[in-house]
């Protein structure tokens, strides 16, 4: 049977997609080859060859968080993700904080990737036809065929991603793979996955870079309106999503350290971290690996930015509808049946801050990418641990047959070592950033300044509008299902 648009306007689309096309959406997101090139040149000469482990080290606190959030999916089924669980578990204000920062930090992590994204399109283009172009151009071409697609139908995204995501991830396994089957630079070393490495040089930075990694996995359970069998679908997508990445990105960098060995790795990072993957793949495969790898990581960070634009869609569809924000937010397309109204507001907000950037004559990396990621670096693990306390506080009152460690103990567990990646983040931030302290305490307190915001609209609420306040999380289009 087809999936079907509810006349009601209030529910996405019915069984459009499936736990592979969650994977896509999920792995897409941490962009494969962008963030290779990118992010873990920069883990490496800022933190050390350890990055390798830390991949294991931050997918096993994961795939320890996802027991009780798979467990979480099975009793409250609707779009929402986080906001929906924190509502559940600690209250209707703190979910609606949780709402307010997730939507903050996928909204500026999809604007901020433009900026990325247009200076390797504008590297890219001289590279192969020898003409200059304007940075803002790529960003303008990029945010306009993000809103685009953000309208079209979300099964249609979910194969764009796919194919961009299996030409990224292929390219660097073949690399990868060369690399370890030549013996590297100076033979085969495990030293990466040291914990003398992993944690005895700057854990705060190589923390920082490796959660970006996994930056929206925990969004599976927003297409739980949209995917087929959601009781099987979204623990396989958020399982399959967590080892997909982990297993990559240990193999990947530990590969491309091998290309240069444990210091010879450690040296280039830190020279000239943007061309570390170049010069590996030159070394090992040649020119024509090069030039592959160049087109591939523009369409990487698109896929990037697709995936961020879904997921800001979704957070506002689902306060839209909740009337925790104009309830305009909350109305679907009538022929594809998505959050349009969302996805045109976020594409204007990026358009505006595009233009913005480059009347100022800012620098499209270092001042929009980076200051785009940064509130998602720190906004990502603090609302999971909120997502965690929720998960326990709900199955506290109830665990509905399940056992102690799935819904107490892991969750708990969990909880706590996010709680701890958290502090050393923002403890190392100005490392990460290379920025003053004013800076990445604005970047830090405006992930804050929303949790408050929100917490601050429910209580609001709560005494202007009682009925929307008690409908927060739980609006129409929700379905809470009992054990």
């Amino acid at each position: 049977m087809s999936a079907q648009i509810d006349s009601g306007a209030t529910h996405l689309r019915r069984n459009a997609i499936g736990a592979r096309h969650i994977v896509f959406f999920v792995v897409a997101a941490a962009a494969p080859l962008g963030f290779a090139v990118g992010a873990i040149p920069l883990a490496i000469g800022r933190g050390g060859i350890g990055v390798s482990g830390m991949f294991i080290v931050v997918g096993i606190i994961l795939l320890v968080f996802a027991v009780g959030y798979v467990a979480m999916a099975k009793h409250v089924r609707r779009a929402g993700g986080l906001y929906v669980y924190v509502s559940e578990g600690l209250g209707r204000a703190m979910g609606l904080g949780t709402a307010f920062v997730a939507t903050l930090a996928y909204a500026i992590a999809a604007t901020g990737a433009v900026g990325i994204f247009a200076i390797l399109a504008q590297s890219v283009f001289l590279e192969f036809f020898l003409i200059e172009t304007a940075w803002v151009l790529w960003a303008l071409i990029a945010t306009l065929l993000m809103g685009l697609l953000g309208v079209l139908r979300v099964e249609l995204n979910a194969r764009v991603l796919g194919i961009v995501m299996v030409c990224e991830v292929a390219i660097l396994l073949v690399i990868g793979a060369v690399i370890v089957i030549s013996g590297g630079a100076e033979g085969l070393s495990l030293a990466a996955f040291s914990p003398a490495e992993v944690f005895g040089v700057n854990p705060g930075v190589l923390l920082a870079v490796v959660i970006s990694a996994f930056a929206g996995f925990e969004a599976t359970v927003l297409y739980v309106e949209e995917v087929r069998s959601p009781e099987r679908s979204i623990p396989r997508a958020t399982y399959g999503a967590i080892f997909v990445l982990v297993a990559f990105y240990a193999f990947v960098s530990w590969a491309v350290i091998q290309a240069f060995g444990n210091a010879g790795a450690v040296e280039i990072a830190a020279t000239d971290p943007v061309g570390m993957f170049f010069a590996a793949a030159d070394g090992f495969l040649g020119l024509w690996a090069v030039a592959l790898l160049g087109v591939l990581v523009v369409t990487s960070w698109f896929a990037s930015i697709l995936a961020f634009h879904n997921a800001t869609t979704r957070y506002l569809f689902a306060l839209g509808r909740d009337q925790a924000i104009p309830r305009k937010f909350g109305t679907l397309s009538p022929r594809f049946g998505s959050p349009m109204f969302a996805s045109i507001t976020h594409t204007t907000f990026t358009l505006i801050i595009v233009i913005a950037f480059a009347l100022a004559g800012a620098d499209p990396y270092l001042d929009l990418y980076v200051l785009g990621s940064t509130p998602a670096v720190v906004a990502i693990p603090v609302m999971e641990c909120l997502a965690a306390a929720a998960i326990v506080a709900y199955f506290a009152r109830d665990r509905r047959g399940m056992s102690v460690w799935r819904v107490i103990v892991a969750p708990a567990a969990a909880g706590l070592a996010l709680l701890l990646v958290t502090y050393l983040i923002i403890t190392q931030l100005d490392i990460f950033t290379a920025r003053g302290a004013l800076v990445n305490s604005v970047l830090v307190g405006v992930v804050f300044v929303a949790l408050l915001a929100g917490v601050v609209r429910a209580l609001w609420l709560k005494q202007r509008d009682p009925a929307v306040y008690a409908d927060l999380g739980r609006a129409s289009g929700n379905e809470v299902v009992s054990a």
